[in-house]
């Protein structure tokens, strides 16, 4: 055991130093000269360009050595065993009728992938979005309430104060520029998308409960309060309750993703009759009396 764990150590610290130098001289993996094999097992071989895969994921030298060192071996204990299986099991016929399949499987899958790419309309339109929801609505449903909102929760002293008011009394895109900038020096945290949903879930823990809680909240309303620490504004936009219709805004990644899902079965499916109907027009399929 010592003498093969010694034996690996030197084998992967001589890996190494042939990989540092192996990189002052060319970056070429298909050059045989400059990508020379390392470790040989019957027909098997790792060259120095695979080693250095294992090695460049850390800089350290010491890791490096043990990262070669682990993959060398395993390595060649999944080469021993594969030998192995083929002396033993000398019937593969199983085998491979399930690589047969597995490759048939990745093939399809590649082609699908290939014809997805090229083929598949990847637009979608605001009334295809709101026909799609207006179907399926039994599908979306509020767990919890959710809501849009802006919030600043500013560091005690307040600076600049007076320009802070007069950004929050008129927040449009530009301000919300400003107001950025100014939270990026003064507050603790901000939320500065309006047109974004949140779940109170997601904010309570910035909010004080003894100010508001999720049952005060309403669509339109401006809150400002302060603790010991901080200064708070707040401002709804838009408040929807689990008993009520919700948005489609909220669920329009869903949407989009369920829309994109069925075209890309439509589309696999318009290419696999085309298919099957040419090679039947062609007289490609036998069906044979039994």
């Amino acid at each position: 055991m010592d003498e093969r764990w010694f034996f690996l150590k030197f084998l992967s610290f001589i890996a190494i130093i042939s990989l540092i130098g192996a990189c002052k001289k060319s970056a070429d993996p298909t050059d045989d000269d400059a990508n020379p094999v390392m470790i040989r097992y019957n027909d098997h071989e790792l060259t120095r360009s695979e080693l250095s895969e294992q090695a460049q994921q850390t800089f350290s030298p010491k890791d490096s050595i043990q990262l070669v060192n682990n993959f060398i071996e395993k390595w060649l204990k999944d080469q021993i065993m594969v030998k192995e299986a083929r002396k033993q099991l000398t019937n593969q016929d199983e085998i491979n009728q399930l690589t047969e399949k597995f490759r048939d499987e990745l093939l399809q899958l590649k082609f699908e992938e290939k014809i997805l790419r090229e083929k598949l309309d990847t637009t979608i339109s605001e009334q295809e979005l709101l026909e799609y929801y207006r179907s399926n609505k039994a599908k979306y449903k509020l767990e919890s309430t959710i809501f849009r909102f802006v919030l600043l929760k500013i560091n005690k002293p307040v600076a600049e104060s007076k320009t802070l008011e007069n950004l929050w009394k008129n927040i449009n895109q530009v301000n919300l520029q400003l107001l950025n900038l100014y939270c990026q020096n003064n507050a603790d945290i901000c939320y500065l998308n309006p047109q974004k949903w949140y779940k109170w879930d997601e904010v309570k823990q910035h909010l004080p409960s003894k100010f508001i809680s999720e049952n005060t909240i309403q669509s339109g309303i401006t809150r400002d309060f302060a603790d010991f620490n901080h200064s708070y504004r707040v401002r709804f936009y838009e408040v929807v309750r689990p008993n009520q219709e919700p948005p489609l805004s909220f669920f329009k990644d869903q949407a989009t993703q369920a829309i994109f899902h069925q075209r890309k079965i439509k589309l696999l499916e318009k290419i696999k009759n085309e298919l099957y109907e040419s090679e039947l027009k062609n007289k490609h399929i036998q069906f044979l009396n039994k």
